[in-house]
């Protein structure tokens, strides 16, 4: 046993106990999660606060019934809490869980040391003082340093046990230009300590100002490179939609009958080196894989849960544990694209010709009747080079459109955590809408 997992011991032994007594199917799921987070306010005043989640849920099973139950710490109390009130809560219905001779883990990257609290610090003084110094023209309103670290415990009634380890941290900072919108940039890593602000600072500080000023745009189609920060946004909504099961999938490609254009490579990539969040085994047991989305010109593949891939003849995997108080559910983790061919940024500016490069999303993109909206700034491009600005423009179409207008991918691999984990380059995008 890990030992960081080692503090949830006594509440899984408890719950283990007494689930064993009722002689149904069970499995016993426990975290313990930590994050700091440093704020700077526009006053340049900080604020440093900690937050700790710790809890254990149980799923049973047995005779037609199935049931489940959280209770928060880590005591033998807390287990013991949430192993009777998940057998107070089975009502008939379908077992959820899995078999043990499907489980098993990996090996994977272990997490990075936490940073301590002096070095945290430091780290966001430093992109601090890079943001506000970078030029007079533009101002750091807000800076959001977040690092957090989490293990968990997993115990199946038939044997398995696995214990993970996962951490990450991100910085985020709301800047002002002279004129035009506030602009959000947002980084992500494995650890704070990853992200240099000597590196990232100067082209989003460029980006900034050179999208200030301008204008709108008339509603036309378009060609458009989207760089990292709105393709991820871009990404994750595709990855989402065209594995769903609803209404919205029929129009926009269920998995395996929808034919997409040939430079689409999107994984789920749970345990391989570029995923922020490595995982030995996902949210119920089974063994980390590479989950492939789109590959070869067509949508191939998508997340399940043990439940799901039973009623609908998925592979199972891809379950996700939001915190221990979810039961498991579908869903990405790691979204990677992937280019055989990747281009130089400058390489798929040529490329465009005459269209827009769209930066600083303005929040996430919105998804209605199999159709999408991204909000964003955008800079016009002539011949490779910068031709106008517009403050804010909207990107509208189709995700069946959307699957058959990639047409480059750039070499600009930036990486970004809102709802999952995305890894995304510059993407060259034909023929849709912007207004």
């Amino acid at each position: 046993m890990s030992e960081p997992a080692a503090p949830l011991l006594p509440a899984v032994h408890s719950a283990v106990e007494e689930l064993r007594r009722r002689q149904v199917r069970f499995e016993v799921f426990a975290r313990a999660g930590e994050s700091t987070h440093l704020r700077r306010h526009r006053d340049a005043s900080w604020e440093r606060r900690s937050s700790r989640e710790v809890g254990v849920s149980c799923r049973a099973a047995g005779d037609g019934t199935a049931g489940f139950a959280a209770s928060s710490g880590s005591s033998a109390r807390a287990g013991r809490e949430a192993a009777r009130a998940a057998l107070g809560t089975m009502l008939p219905g379908p077992d959820p869980l899995p078999p043990r001779d499907l489980l098993g883990s990996l090996s994977v990257p272990r997490r990075p040391q936490p940073s301590s609290a002096a070095e945290l610090d430091r780290l966001a003084r430093e992109f601090a003082g890079a943001l506000s110094a970078w030029d007079e023209r533009l101002r750091l309103l807000d800076l959001r340093v977040v690092e957090g670290m989490s293990s968990s415990l997993l115990t199946t009634g038939e044997g398995f046990s696995c214990a993970t380890e996962a951490g990450g941290g991100i910085v985020e900072a709301l800047l002002a230009p002279a004129q035009g919108p506030l602009r959000l940039v947002h980084w992500a890593a494995r650890a704070v300590r990853d992200l240099q602000p000597e590196r990232l600072v100067p082209p989003v500080g460029e980006a900034a100002l050179a999208l200030a000023g301008g204008h709108g745009v008339r509603r036309h189609l378009a060609d458009v490179v989207l760089a990292p920060a709105a393709a991820a946004r871009l990404v994750a909504a595709l990855a989402r939609a065209v594995t769903s099961s609803g209404p919205a999938a029929a129009r926009s490609g269920d998995a395996g009958r929808r034919r997409t254009g040939g430079h689409w490579h999107i994984v789920d990539e749970r345990a391989g080196a570029r995923a922020l969040l490595p995982l030995p085994c996902d949210g119920e047991g089974f063994p980390v894989r590479r989950i492939e989305i789109i590959a070869d010109g067509a949508v191939v593949g998508g997340w399940s849960t043990w439940a799901q891939a039973r009623a609908t003849g998925r592979t199972p995997g891809g379950a996700m544990r939001p915190s221990y108080q979810d039961e498991p559910q579908a869903g990405p983790a790691n979204l990677v694209v992937l280019a055989d061919q990747p281009q130089s940024h400058e390489a798929l500016l040529q490329r465009l010709g005459r269209g827009y490069l769209l930066d600083f999303p303005a929040g996430d993109v919105r998804v209605e009747d199999g159709g999408f909206t991204l909000r964003a700034a955008a800079l016009a491009v002539t011949g490779g080079k910068p031709d106008g600005a517009h403050p804010m423009v909207e990107l509208r179409g189709s995700f069946r459109r959307l699957l058959g207008a990639l047409d480059g991918i750039g070499d600009d691999d930036a990486s970004f955590s809102f709802h999952c984990t995305v890894t995304t380059p510059s993407l060259l995008i034909r023929g849709m809408e912007i207004a």
